[in-house]
């Protein structure tokens, strides 16, 4: 396999991620929205920026993660793409 065909088959696979996410994204409650949207900052800026107490936050990426959204990291999450 060449540098060219990974590229390729990395393209389709981050095209097929993309478009099954925004299709749970459109789902989400405007709260999740929010989290998710921030996902990859600092909690403590997510707080900031939402309003919302830390024990909901985790909640939404709890359930974000179950639902194939976000993925676990460390004591955060990030999105997949």
């Amino acid at each position: 396999m060449t540098a060219e065909d990974t590229k390729k088959i990395r393209e389709m696979m981050e095209f097929l991620i993309k478009d099954k996410i925004s299709d749970k994204v459109k789902k989400m409650s405007v709260d999740e929205r929010k989290v998710y949207e921030l996902t990859g900052r600092k909690r403590e800026d997510i707080q900031r920026e939402t309003g919302f107490a830390a024990g909901k936050i985790y909640k939404i990426w709890i359930g974000l993660e179950e639902r194939g959204i976000l993925i676990k990291d460390g004591k955060s999450y990030r999105k997949i793409i």
